[in-house]
C-alpha cells in the first residue's frame, strides 16, 4: 500500500515528560519509631499560614515546639506544589503538573493523568508511565495496587479494552499483545516464559529498544492481560526488608501493544505502552540489608543513579546522553528524550526520617519536567504482526479453494497398458479389483484432503479470534455501555479544566513572587544576591 505524504510527519511537537507527585501517609511504624516528629526548630514568622492550615488549632493560638506538625511533607494540589519543611533552615518548595496527598485515590490519578495518554496509545503513539521514588514509598501499590484498589496498569487494560468494545468502530480490527521483562542484577528476564530465561537488548535507531526473543501473548480481554501480569509477579524478584515487607529486587516492565487496521482504508496503526515499576532506591543503614539482599540493593542504586545521569543530561541539553551506563536507561530510552509520551510518578514519604530521600527524589522529578520528547504517530510499520495475521489469512485461504476446486474436478478411469488386451472373463474381475481399490484409495484421499482442509480452516479461526473488530456503532450499544462513554467523556474533560486551573494558579504564584521581589528593597548589595541564590 502506497503511504500518504501526511502518514508520517517528517518533525514532531516537542512534548515534555509529565511529572507527578503523589505523598503516601505515615505508616504505622513510623509513628510508633518517633519518625513523625521534628525538633528543635523555631517557628518563624512567615510559616505561620503554613502552620495553620496544618494544625487542627485556632488560628490565634501561640505555636509551641510541642505544636510542630506531625509531617515535612506539605502537598498543595490546588497549586501543583510540594513544600518540604527542613528542619534546619529554609524550606523547599517544588511545583509539578499534577500533585496528590494521602487521600487522593488511584483512580483520580488514573483519570486525570493517565487515561489522555492510554487514549493517544490506541491513536497510535508511544506511551510511557514510570514509578520513581524511595523503597517503600508506595510504587508498586500505585503501578499494581490491590484486589480492592486497582493499579494503573489493570485499570490500563480495562480502559484499552472498554474503548474496543464501545467507541471503536466495527470497522477497526485490532490486535492487542502483551509482553513482561524484568532487570534483575543487570540481567533481562522474560517473566512470562517457563525458566525466566535471559534476554538481549538490541536498539533500533527509529523504534528505540527491542527484545527479540521476549514472549508475546495475544489477549482478547483486559482479564487475560491482568492473568499474564499476576504469572509474572509470581516469579518477579521480591524480598523484606526493614523499610518494606514486600520490597521490590528488580525494574519491571510491563509491555502491551495495540494495532488497529482501519478495513476501508487498509491503514495500520500501531501503539506501545510501558507501564514501568522501578525498585526504590535503598540505603543500607535503614533497609538492614546484607548478603544477596545487599548485592540486589547496589544493583538498584547503580541502575537509578544511571537513569539520575540520563535525566540530567536530558534537562541540560548535554550533547552527549549515558544511555548506555545502563540497561535500565536502555530501555527507558525512547520514554526520555524519544518518540513517545511519558508520565513520571514520584512517589515520597512524609517522615522526616526520609528528608534526604525524598528532597532528592523531588529534585530528580522536577528536572524532568524540562525534558522534551518527540512523540510520532506510528501508521503503517512494516513489522506490525497485524498485517503478517492478515497476509497468512489469505494466503490459508487461497490454498483451500485450490484444495475444494481439486476436489470437484471430475476423475477419469485409469487407461489400460499399451498393447495389453485382457480377455473378457478377466476383465470383468479386473475391472471390479480395479475400481474397488480405486474407490477405496479416492475415499482415502478425499478424507486425507477433508482433514487437511479442516487443520486450514482451523488455522484461520485462531488467527481471526486474535484480531478483534471495534463494536462502537450507536445502534449495538446498550443503555449501560452508552452511560459509560459519556461519563468517561465527562471526567475527561473536568481533568483537563483541573490541568488548566492548576496551571493559572502556578502562573498567578509566579507574577506574584516576581512582582514581590522586584518592589522588595535590601540594605546591602550582598543581601540581594544571597535572596536571588536562595530562590
Amino acid at each position: 500500500m502506497e503511504k500518504s505524504a501526511s502518514a508520517r510527519p517528517r518533525t514532531a511537537l516537542n512534548e515534555c515528560v509529565k511529572v507527578v507527585v503523589r505523598c503516601r501517609p505515615l505508616s504505622n511504624r513510623e509513628k510508633n519509631e518517633g519518625h513523625d516528629e521534628v525538633k528543635k526548630r523555631q517557628v518563624r514568622q512567615t510559616d505561620q499560614k503554613w502552620y495553620e492550615r496544618l494544625s487542627t488549632k485556632g488560628s490565634g493560638d501561640q505555636f509551641q515546639e510541642a505544636d510542630l506538625p506531625l509531617q515535612v511533607v506539605q502537598v498543595w494540589p490546588e497549586r501543583g506544589a510540594v513544600q518540604v519543611l527542613n528542619p534546619k533552615g529554609q524550606d523547599k518548595l517544588f511545583t509539578y503538573d499534577a500533585v496528590y496527598d494521602a487521600q487522593a485515590d488511584t483512580q483520580t490519578i488514573y483519570d486525570e493523568m493517565v487515561r489522555p495518554l492510554v487514549a493517544s496509545v490506541l491513536d497510535g503513539f508511544n506511551g510511557c508511565v514510570f514509578a520513581y521514588g524511595q523503597t517503600g514509598t508506595g510504587k508498586t501499590h500505585t503501578m499494581e495496587g490491590t484486589p480492592e484498589d486497582e493499579g494503573i496498569i489493570p485499570r490500563a487494560f480495562r480502559h484499552i479494552w472498554q474503548h474496543i468494545e464501545t467507541s471503536a468502530s466495527r470497522d477497526v480490527t485490532h490486535l492487542v499483545s502483551c509482553s513482561y521483562v524484568e532487570l534483575y542484577l543487570e540481567d533481562v528476564r522474560d517473566l512470562l516464559s517457563k525458566d525466566c530465561k535471559k534476554l538481549t537488548i538490541r536498539g533500533q535507531e527509529l523504534n528505540g529498544f527491542y527484545i527479540p526473543e521476549m514472549t508475546s501473548i495475544v489477549c482478547k480481554s483486559a482479564a487475560e492481560m491482568a492473568r499474564a501480569l499476576r504469572t509474572g509477579n509470581r516469579v518477579r524478584a521480591a524480598g523484606r526488608t526493614d523499610m518494606n515487607e514486600h520490597s521490590s529486587r528488580s525494574h519491571a516492565v510491563f509491555l502491551v501493544t495495540v494495532e488497529s487496521q482501519h478495513k476501508p482504508s487498509n491503514r495500520i496503526r500501531v501503539g506501545k505502552l510501558n507501564l514501568v515499576d522501578l525498585a526504590g532506591s535503598e540505603r543500607q543503614r535503614k533497609t538492614g540489608a546484607g548478603g544477596e539482599r545487599l548485592r540486589e540493593a547496589a544493583r538498584i542504586n547503580q541502575a537509578l543513579s544511571s537513569l539520575g545521569n540520563v535525566i540530567s543530561a536530558l534537562a541540560e541539553n548535554s550533547p552527549h546522553v549515558p544511555y548506555r551506563d545502563s540497561k535500565l536507561t536502555r530501555i527507558l530510552q525512547d520514554s526520555l528524550g524519544g518518540n513517545s509520551k511519558t508520565i513520571m510518578i514520584a512517589a515520597v514519604g512524609p517522615a522526616a526520617y526520609n528528608y534526604d530521600e525524598t528532597i532528592t527524589t523531588l529534585r530528580y522529578a522536577h528536572r524532568a519536567k524540562a525534558i522534551k520528547n518527540k512523540p510520532i504517530r506510528n501508521e503503517d510499520p512494516k513489522d506490525a504482526k497485524l498485517r503478517e495475521y492478515q497476509a497468512e489469512i489469505e494466503r490459508l485461504r487461497a490454498l483451500i479453494e485450490q484444495r475444494r476446486a481439486a476436489e470437484r474436478r471430475p476423475r477419469r478411469a485409469p487407461r489400460p497398458a499399451p498393447g495389453a488386451r485382457p480377455q473378457p472373463a478377466e476383465e470383468d474381475s479386473i475391472d471390479a479389483a480395479s475400481l474397488e481399490s480405486e474407490h477405496i484409495l479416492a475415499e482415502s484421499t478425499i478424507e486425507q484432503e477433508k482433514c487437511r482442509t479442516e487443520e486450514l480452516e482451523q488455522q484461520i479461526r485462531q488467527l481471526e479470534e486474535r484480531l478483534v473488530s471495534g463494536g462502537g456503532d450507536g445502534d449495538l450499544l446498550d443503555d449501560l455501555r452508552q452511560s459509560r462513554a459519556v461519563l468517561d467523556a465527562r471526567n475527561m474533560e473536568i481533568a483537563e479544566r483541573k490541568k488548566r486551573e492548576v496551571e493559572m494558579q502556578q502562573k498567578i504564584d509566579l507574577e506574584e513572587e516576581t512582582t514581590a521581589s522586584v518592589t522588595q528593597t535590601f540594605a546591602s548589595l550582598q543581601q540581594e544576591v544571597d535572596h536571588k541564590t536562595q530562590r
